[in-house]
């Protein structure tokens, strides 16, 4: 599939307005700013400030020809410069990050008792989901319906995040409805658990999955129609819902 040019452009850090004039110059090359603005309908003075915007950033360039000045924009080709650079500030970044992590985490206040809330929404947003649940090798507590999960979200799980649960000591429990599908799952997912409990939908219809690990609560939904999830970090709440997933586990254990 081709990509999207403009997608493309959003990516490296042009504004809407930018792609569009440097689109334009490109088109009809090296030009002053009224007739950029005459093709466009941009007006002269915003053409202007753009294409300053566009010099700070690396895409274009001015020249004075016959004492006016003429706007032009970087080649395509000089597009794959701007995208080593970006990706080699990228990987600094990364490393200015690893370097002051242990600084931060010694600023911050982890008894601080007002919680942190993460808001994720979508495929991509639900797979950060999964991902954090084993950054850790740690036993989390599942409470879920697993049935109606989105069929990508489901090919998350199974080709990625089980793989990495498989290797790693601590296993997980689950309190699930039960379900063609969730059997599967159980069936598919028995070396990163040490638990699987079923319960009525009927009775108990979980309509969200809840997840318990270190001091974090996660929310999420699998429905294809609302796909969105929070991380609260919160270490009162963790403790709480603890509670209540031992709550379900012992009724649900001594119910026939």
């Amino acid at each position: 599939m081709i990509p999207n040019i403009n997608h493309f452009l959003q990516y490296l850090g042009l504004s809407e307005k930018e792609q569009e004039l440097y689109l334009a110059s490109l088109k009809y090359g090296s030009q002053p700013a009224s007739t950029l603005s005459k093709r466009t309908g941009i007006s002269r003075s915003t053409v202007c400030f753009i294409f300053n915007e566009l010099i700070k950033k690396g895409f274009a360039s001015k020249n004075i020809k016959e004492k006016t000045t003429h706007f032009s924009v970087i080649q395509p080709e000089s597009l794959e410069y701007v995208i080593l650079e970006k990706q080699a500030e990228a990987k600094r970044q990364i490393q200015d990050f690893k370097d002051l992590l242990p600084m931060l985490n010694s600023i911050q206040n982890k008894h601080s008792p007002i919680p942190e809330v993460r808001y994720y929404e979508g495929y991509e947003g639900l797979c950060r989901i999964l991902d954090d649940f084993c950054k850790v090798d740690q036993t989390v507590l599942y409470i879920s319906s697993h049935n109606n999960m989105h069929p990508d979200i489901r090919k998350y799980v199974y080709d990625i995040y089980l793989p990495i649960c498989n290797k790693q000591k601590n296993k997980n429990k689950i309190i699930l409805n039960e379900g063609k599908k969730a059997r599967e799952y159980a069936e598919k997912a028995a070396k990163a658990y040490d638990e699987f409990i079923f319960a009525d939908s009927n009775k108990l219809p979980f309509t969200l999955t809840t997840a318990i690990y270190g001091n974090k609560v996660s929310f999420w939904s699998y429905d294809p129609k609302d796909m969105s999830g929070i991380i609260i970090r919160n270490k009162l709440i963790a403790d709480n819902m603890r509670t209540l997933f031992k709550s379900f586990q012992q009724h649900l254990s001594q119910t026939p």
